[in-house]
């Protein structure tokens, strides 16, 4: 057992590295490169906004044909990243925003499939009280590989935008290398008999009680979170709304801040998690996320601003634990793929929803108004979440 601990978390540090290309890429570059190259549309922009939501939609689906196709863990991440790199490739193969937009959305839809498979080893192969544990170095990979292809990137932009193609390349190259290694951790094949069909999967919701008022609480966090995520772009990026910086500003405040905040916090925060309630390091987590919405939008001030990305950044250290390995604390090891499918697919419909209401509230008004409605909508987000403090199945630390 402790080599396939050991393996698991060897490959899985390097996947993880790999990965935070893609997301840097996915979350910055893909935006910069909307407005300032192509001149997209809001909706447009909203729709790679919500790329990523819109494909937590149908992990269910996805889930339920590998159960089918009784695959291995391993092989269906893998055949994931393999697909995202094809259409991250296909996304700078003709200079157009609907082929460069259609196929970055379509490599974000298909890559966010991972998450109930990654989440399937991570409980088969690490034990219980050490989860969090176990993702602490994954994810401090991930946020120094970020800071150096967002540093990297934004130089490249900013020396001339059309390098575009030559950054999301290389997002691609570095997908195709995560697939394979992925497919060399250990893992076991999914079975239907533990994973159920799509609409067992979501019956959960009612048929637990305290899972589906959980989510409740869930979905106004990551709304709230949600609506001002691309509006931070607009306010940097766009002149209209804001400050209008250049590309390696940009970068720094949006990828390279925060993930050296990310790095510093994940080990306290993967620590909280094995050790404390689930309850008491949400709530925690989410104050964060509060602050830094508050700040962000408070003035032009670039060092308060880079104070609400460091924020932001102390928030993900935890939040990303959180958000993967949080159904672990209430569902059973053979259930644990299912919770969190119907977990992902209510992330998608937030998700799918939220920039396009960003977008509109913005119209409307401004920046602030918008941080507004989403600071309101985190604060009754802690205030929900605080009622499950004390519920029975929570009353330990979960492990």
């Amino acid at each position: 057992m402790n080599n396939i601990i050991q393996k698991t978390h060897f490959l899985d540090s390097f996947r993880s590295f790999l990965y935070g290309l893609l997301e840097a890429g996915w979350q910055t570059f893909a935006f910069i490169v909307a407005i300032r190259y192509f001149q997209a549309d809001t909706n447009f922009k909203s729709l790679i906004a919500a790329a990523g939501p819109i494909g937590f939609l149908i992990t269910p689906l996805s889930l339920y044909f590998f159960a089918g196709k009784k695959i291995l863990a391993s092989s269906a991440a893998s055949l994931i990243y393999f697909l995202t790199a094809a259409f991250l490739l296909a996304s700078v193969s003709v200079n157009s925003l609907f082929v460069f937009g259609s196929f970055v959305i379509l490599s974000l839809i298909i890559n966010v499939q991972k998450g109930p498979v990654l989440l399937d080893i991570y409980t088969t192969n690490y034990p219980p009280n050490q989860r969090g544990h176990y993702m602490k170095y994954p994810n401090v990979l991930s946020a120094v590989s970020a800071i150096l292809f967002g540093f990297i990137g934004g130089k490249f932009l900013d020396a001339n935008i059309e390098n575009y193609t030559i950054v999301f390349i290389v997002m691609a190259f570095a997908a195709f290398a995560a697939g394979l290694i992925v497919k060399a951790i250990p893992s076991e094949p999914f079975s239907r008999e533990n994973i159920g069909n799509p609409f067992q999967s979501i019956s959960l919701i009612w048929k637990d009680k305290l899972f589906g008022s959980m989510l409740g609480a869930w979905m106004i966090l990551g709304i709230g979170n949600l609506i001002c995520l691309p509006i931070r772009y607009e306010y940097l990026a766009n002149p209209e709304y804001g400050l209008d910086i250049n590309n390696t500003q940009i970068a720094l405040i949006m990828i390279a801040i925060p993930a050296v905040a990310k790095i510093l916090s994940t080990f306290l925060w993967a620590n909280l998690f094995d050790k404390l309630k689930l309850i008491t390091t949400r709530n925690l987590n989410n104050w964060f996320f509060l602050f830094s919405v508050i700040l962000f939008f408070l003035s032009d001030n670039l060092i308060l601003i880079s104070i609400a990305s460091a924020c932001q950044g102390i928030a993900l250290g935890g939040g990303k634990i959180f958000w993967n390995l949080w159904v672990t604390k209430i569902a059973s090891a053979k259930k644990v793929s299912s919770y969190m499918s119907v977990h992902m697919a209510l992330t998608g419909i937030r998700g799918s929803f939220a920039p396009f209401l960003g977008y509109a509230i913005l119209v409307s008004s401004s920046p602030l108004t918008v941080a507004i409605i989403g600071s309101l909508l985190i604060l009754i987000s802690i205030l929900m979440f605080e009622q499950y403090k004390n519920h029975p199945r929570l009353a330990n630390n979960g492990n």
